[in-house]
Formats: structure tokens, sequence, C-alpha cells
């Protein structure tokens, strides 16, 4: 099964193999902090990084001793349901216990696990703080497990604290402000250029998945916080929030449509219109991905008020056919067999009707089936990599899908066609492309979005394509989305100029 775009900004790689463990002596702890998930504590001294907020010991090849401890502005329960395949789990461990430490009160769970013919020993800890949650892992051999989990686990769950990086001094005032659609409260941050105004604004509407204002998909990389740095110095005014039920927002995000998230994005701009430092003529929206399907339908709407839109990475094509090129693009850049490639395929034709149906039954058999089939399709290596036991995988896979593509914004998004709302567009519009992007193709929506355009009589847009980026906008090789992990916390150098002269032609700045 193929998730549509990357829900959680948490990546836990479990480092197990299948030889013999080589103990450690002696551990000495040492104060580590990680600015990418706002911590600070102690890890084991020598224990080398093997990705964000991931140490292993290292001392052999061999070796699975691992430590993680990271964070994403998700419920404990949504968390969970992100992790769980990684540990080969159907469901969520009961809690053994809880543990308070001087800033969290942590619920504990322990558990086994075998890969590749290795066993492998759990401690888990979540703990909740400020629309956050927090998890500390020890990954260990059953026979180390005792000495590590005293002299390294208990120790990190003491240590644990969050910190505010330092803040850099900015040219421009920086607001936490609140708003609301329906009984919903959306919080973000306004940027204000400096001068009186009234400031031209933009209104960032973040991708696929919960995602906190500053679009952190991968740790480091605050993607709308770097956004709206760069075009705030330019002059112009950023809002971007919080989706519903993550960070300082209410609302449930699971039970959310695509139509009730653009109605979110417009009430960000009628709160903008509302302030007298804005000028309520010269407010737009910039939207990501599936951001870009909620500004094409504030396009559509006539009284919207927006003065422009940037569709970055947006869709101008019926949400099944992105999905079914977005799975073929991501399995090629992974290098999956034509086979499983096109047993995807097949599986995500039959699951449109059922999903329109929201037939849930229906759909879980329908992915039993698909697993047992590419169950065959793997090589024994994957096989292995999983656990080798093709039951216990279906119903790890199975558990974890229907609770992904039964949440509301899955559905309306498959049945959703921008194109429709496009072709009523007529204000100004940027569409921006990553030339290496595998989840949404340029080739196949760069030109619909233009025919779209102009159908609505739409006089002013430009399409670009960057060659090299990836969805993220990165500078990318493969434009994989393993890779983005990979690569640093930065657009590729022509992404932010690009925008930011785009929306300095079409607003007026004040001297």
């Amino acid at each position: 099964m193929m998730k549509t775009l990357m829900r959680l900004s948490v990546v836990l790689a479990l480092l197990a193999t299948a030889l013999p463990i080589f103990a450690q002596d002696t551990i000495t702890l040492e104060p580590f902090t990680d600015a990418s998930f706002g911590v600070q504590g102690i890890k084991p001294e020598g224990w080398e990084s093997a990705g964000p907020g991931l140490y292993a010991r290292g001392s052999s090849a061999t070796d699975v001793a691992l430590v993680a401890v990271q964070a994403a502005p998700v419920s404990p329960d949504d968390l969970w349901q992100a992790i769980l395949p990684q540990f080969g789990l159907d469901a969520v461990p009961e809690p053994i216990g809880d543990h308070t430490s001087p800033t969290f009160e942590w619920t504990l769970y322990q558990f086994d696990a075998e890969f590749n013919g290795t066993s492998v020993r759990f401690d888990l800890a979540t703990a909740e703080n400020d629309g956050k949650t927090y998890l500390i892992l020890l990954q260990a051999a059953p026979d180390e497990y005792e000495t590590l989990h005293a002299d390294v686990f208990t120790p990190m769950l003491d240590a644990l604290d969050v910190f505010a990086p330092e803040a850099t001094p900015v040219p421009y005032q920086v607001e936490e402000v609140t708003f609301t659609n329906d009984d919903v409260t959306l919080a973000g941050t306004l940027t204000l250029p400096e001068g009186r105004g009234p400031h031209p604004a933009v209104v960032l509407m973040t991708g696929s998945g919960p995602q906190d204002r500053n679009e952190e998909v991968v740790p480091g990389f605050r993607i709308f916080e770097q956004i709206a740095d760069h075009l705030t110095r330019s002059g112009v005014a950023v809002l971007r929030y919080d989706d519903r039920g993550v960070g300082q927002s209410t609302g449930d995000y699971a039970a959310t449509s695509i139509y009730e998230f653009a109605a979110d994005g417009l009430a960000a701009v009628d709160y903008l219109r509302s302030r007298e430092d804005i000028d309520p003529e010269q407010v737009g929206v910039l939207g990501h991905s599936e951001g870009g399907i909620y500004a094409a339908q504030i396009g559509a709407n006539p009284d919207s008020g927006v003065a422009f839109i940037i569709s970055m990475a947006g869709t101008a094509v019926l949400g099944e056919d992105i999905l079914l090129r977005q799975n073929e693009l991501i399995l090629q850049a992974n290098g999956t067999s034509q086979a499983m490639i096109e047993s995807q395929l097949e599986f995500l034709n039959a699951s449109f009707p059922l999903v329109a149906e929201r037939d849930w039954d229906a759909m879980e058999q329908l992915v039993r089936d698909t697993i047992h089939e590419q169950w065959d399709l793997m090589s024994d290596e994957q096989r292995a990599a999983v656990g080798g036991d093709v039951e216990a995988y279906a119903d790890q896979v199975t558990a974890s899908a229907i609770a992904n593509i039964s949440a509301e914004w899955y559905p309306t998004m498959l049945e959703y066609n921008p194109a429709d709302d496009w072709a009523q567009t007529t204000v100004p519009v940027l569409g921006i492309f990553g030339g290496k992007d595998v989840q949404v193709d340029d080739q196949q929506n760069a030109e619909p979005l233009a025919e779209a355009l102009e159908q609505a009589g739409n006089e002013d847009f430009e399409i670009i394509v960057l060659p090299d980026a990836n969805h993220l906008f990165q500078s990318a090789n493969t434009g994989g989305t393993d890779e983005y992990f990979q690569l640093g916390p930065e657009f590729t150098p022509d992404f932010l100029p690009t925008i930011t002269d785009w929306l300095l032609a079409h607003v007026d700045v004040p001297e």
C-alpha cells in the first residue's frame, strides 16, 4: 500500500539485523540538543546520529542498539497509527505504566518484534506537551535490554526537556493570532513587514496530512516558515496556521473534507481583510500540494475577495488520476518491479468505487487480497524485512490503510477535479511545479492548469517548472519521497526568487 502523501514527519529507522549483538561494557550519558524537534536531553556517549532524532551505538555492523527522540504536532493516537507498520504491529500495545519527569507525564510501552530472524525488544514512551506528542524509544537485543533500560531509557525520560531556539532578530513584526471557521478555532502566526501599511498579504495553506503552521514535513525543514520569512522581508505580510486538530488549532482533522479545509483557508483570508494593517484589496493565497486544491476552490468563489493565487505543486486533474500517477512515479523512484507497480495500480482502480461508496468492509477485503497477491511478488529479503508472516503483515497494513483512507479528506480528494474550479478563476495565478516531483507530476498537471485558466478567460497567469525541484522544492536527484530526508532543509536556489518576483509584480508594497 502507498499513502498518497507523507502523513507525519516522524521517521523511526529500525536498524535490526539477523546477526549476533555485542554488548557495551560501560555506558556514559552525554547531553544533546536537537533543534529539529526542539528538544534537549541526554544520550549514550559515542552513539552517532542515524537520522533525524535517531542515535545508533554502531559498535559493529550487526548492532541493533538504537535510541530515538522525536516529536510531531499530532495526537498520540495519530502518532501510533503512523509508526505501527514499522514494528510489524497491528494494534497499539497496552501501556505498562506511567512515568513522571520534571517536564512530561510519560505513558510507557514495552513490546518485542522480530526482524530478519533477530528478536528485538523495544521501550517506547509518549507524552503530550503544547500541541505535540513527544516520543522516546529504545531498541535493544533481549540479552542486554535490562541494562539499557535502566542505564539509558529511564535516564533519558527524566532528562528530556523542550526549548525554544534562540530567536534570530528579524526586521518585521511577529504576531500570534487566532481566527474562526464556524465552531473551529485556527491558530497561526502573522508576520508583518516594517512600516505602517496597510500591507499586501498572503495566506499559506498546507498539503495533505495533519500539518502545523510551518509545514515541517521533514524535521528541521520548516517550509512555510522559510516562505513567510522571505516574503515578509520583501514587504508582504504572511499568515500561516495550524491545520485542524494540530498544534493550537481545534477540530478533528480526520473528519474534515477538502471542502472544509478550503473554507478554513477562506476564513484566514477574511480575517486578514478585516485588519486595518492589511490592504483588503491585496490579499491572496498560496497553497502547497493539496493546498492548491483549496486555492482552486477559493479562486472560483466570486465572493472570496482574493487578489491572486500561487499554486505550489498544486493539482489540476481528477484526484483519482493524481493518485494513480503518484503511486507509479514513487514506486519507480524506489526501484520497484514492474509487476508490483501494475499490481498496485490495479488495486487503486478497484478501490476507487469502494471509497466513493464509503464501503470500508469491502475495502478491507480488497486490501487483504492485494497484500497476499503482492506478497508473492516480493523478494525473500523484502518478506523477511516485514517479519516473514503474510497474515501478520496483512493485519498490520490493512489496519493502517483503512485508518488513513476512511478519513474524510481522502474520498473527497479522489472525487474532486480542480480543473472545474480553475476554469472559473480569473484572478492572477502563478502555477509552479518541480520537474522531479513524484507526488504531483508537472507533465500531468501543468498543461491542464493552463488550459483551465484559458477557459476561464484568465489573462494573467504564468506556469513555471523548476527542472531540478522535488515536491518540497528541494534540489533533488531522483525526486523520490525517501530522498526528502537526505537533502538539506532548504529550497532549490530559484524557488523563493521565482515566487517573490512574481508576487511583487502583482501587489503594491507601501514605501
